[in-house]
Order: structure tokens, then sequence, then C-alpha cells
């Protein structure tokens, strides 16, 4: 298991490996624990300037790992397996720096790299120029290495908040399935999972649009506490209203006035469940509340029939739910 962990955060991962992990992380509290420690780690490494990486890759991990023994023991086991993941960001920092200054920058290779969170956690990533995003359960942010002179573009498959550092001389561009936003600074959030209908971003600071990838004279242009949803395949633009949506960066769901029905394809989508409602009534029904991420998805139930009674039967074998 460990090595799948190790492999996952050096990017060697098969797809099929990807899943298994997902599904133990998912199913053993203790692997979740150990899984978002490393993934801290992984996180701090991102945060690292392009000069002298290796040597203050090295400081921060080592200061990181001191100041949490200090605080908390760990078995023997996972302080090895610990000092394993650490020691492989570290040697791929040092590699990756290594390489690129034996080269001159006009020659530097454009290398990806790919940051995925499983179900029902979340998880932040500092890119390169100073940009900070937050990733919603399930989702995916692929990113160069370094980004080129004329703009820089990642690529999203989910949810993400962006805080994006100014540089008016290099647009910032999120390229999803459906559209694309190009921003200079600014802060937003984009909601575009592959494969679903729904697209929304909401603007909190700054100026974005939104277009076609091969359109972009007809974009749509955002100021700030709006948001713009993809609807009938047209962009519609309307008013931000309540935030509370963007709580998740908070590791809290919230919905206000959302129809049950809705509520459980978020479900669905964070906690990669498959939910089955047997009660027409109850789809329609509309509930307000907050719940915390990591509670799961069967508190939050329970939490519901409070407001408006159910029954529900979870197979853990098939992951699924059955409400009645």
């Amino acid at each position: 298991m460990h090595i799948l962990i190790t492999k996952y955060f050096e990017g060697e991962i098969t797809a099929a490996e990807r899943k298994s992990l997902f599904s133990m992380i998912q199913a053993d509290e203790e692997l979740r624990k150990d899984f978002s420690s490393v993934q801290n780690l992984y996180a701090l490494s991102s945060w690292l300037p392009n000069e002298n990486d290796e040597f203050e890759a090295v400081d921060k991990l080592a200061a990181f790992k001191q100041t949490h023994c200090r605080k908390k023991r760990y078995p023997i086991h996972i302080i090895k397996h610990a000092a394993g993941y650490a020691a492989a960001i570290c040697i791929t920092i040092l590699s990756t720096w290594m390489v690129m200054n034996d080269r001159e920058p006009a020659e530097e290779m454009v290398t990806y790299e790919e940051f995925t969170t499983p179900s029902g956690q979340r998880a932040m990533v500092k890119l390169h120029d100073g940009t900070t995003v937050w990733l919603n359960a399930r989702s995916t942010l692929r990113y160069p290495n370094h980004f080129a002179r004329e703009e820089r573009k990642v690529e999203l498959d989910g949810e993400a908040f962006f805080d994006v550092e100014h540089n008016e001389h290099k647009p910032f561009v999120v390229s999803t399935e459906k559209l694309d936003i190009k921003v200079l600074g600014t802060k937003f959030n984009v909601f575009a999972y592959k494969g679903r209908e729904e697209f929304n971003t909401a603007l909190l600071e700054g100026s974005v649009k939104v277009y076609e990838r091969m359109n972009e004279e007809k974009a749509l242009f955002m100021n700030p506490n709006e948001c713009v949803e993809l609807k009938d395949n047209k962009l519609v633009k309307r008013p931000m209203g309540n935030t509370d949506f963007l709580l998740w960066k908070e590791g809290i769901y919230a919905f206000d006035d959302v129809p049950f029905e809705d509520i459980i394809k978020k479900f669905e989508l964070y906690y990669d469940i498959v939910i089955t409602v047997n009660n027409s009534k109850l789809m329609k029904y509309k509930f307000s509340g907050k719940f915390r991420q990591r509670d799961g998805v069967e508190s939050a139930l329970r939490t519901l029939r409070k407001v408006y009674y159910f029954t529900y039967i979870k197979d853990e074998e098939n992951n699924n739910i059955v409400i009645r």
C-alpha cells in the first residue's frame, strides 16, 4: 500500500492503481491520515521557489517533520514510510533542479505534474508562480513544471478555487473540458468535472473572461460578485449572492434551499458513491444546512432526515446507498 502512495506522489501510478489506492483510503481511516500527512509534505515542497530548490526543500521538509515529531509520537513503521515519502519528494526536487540547471533557459524541457484529491477530501497546491489552488474532492489539476512566456496555463477536471498571482504580462488560463477561463490576477471558483453537464464559475476579486477554447473573440467578461453558468450550451451571467458554497475550502459543504435531488448528486460526486432515492416527494423537498466533509455522507444523511424523515440502507460491498 505504501508503495502505491509513493508511486502516486512520484507521478508513476497507473489509473487502475490510483482507483485501488483511493478505494482503500476511503475505507481505512489510518491510511487516510497517513495519505494526508504525505500530501501536506508534497504541498509544502511545491511552495519553494525555483532557485536553490534542493537546499530549501530538504530544510523545510526536515523542519516540518521535526515539528510534528515533537507534538505526536508515531509508530516506527509510519515514521519509516513518512521518511521514505519525504526522501522521494526531496530526490524528485533535487533531480529536477540538477537536470534543469544543466540546460540553458531556452532549452528547458516542459514536464507536467498532476495532483488529484481522493473522494471526501480536499487539498491545496501552490504553483511555481505563487498562485494558490484549493482542490475539492475527486478533482485533478494538471500543470507544467514551469510556465510558457506567453501565458500560465493549467488544466482542471473537478472543482477548484484559484488565488492567482498577478502578472499583467502573462495571463493565467484554466482549461476545462467545456470552456476556458483567462485572468491576470484574481480570486475565483470553478466547477467543471469531466463528463458532467454542469459548469459554473464565481468571481470574488479582479476580472475574468470565459470562452470556448477556439473562440476567444466571443468571450463573456465577468466582474466581482458575479457567477456564470452553462445552460443549454449558452453562458448565463447572474449576481453571486450567498457565498456559503465556497465553504468547501474550509472542509464544509453548504446548501441553501437546495432540492434533495441536487444535494444527492453532489454527495455522489464528492464521496464517490451511488445513491438511489425511492421517494419522489423527498427528491423535490428543499433543504438548507452545512456538513463537515470529514464526517462523511452518512453523517450528512442522518442530519437531513431530522428535517424530513426517511430511511436508508448502505451496501458497503457495492458502495451504494438506497433511500426510502
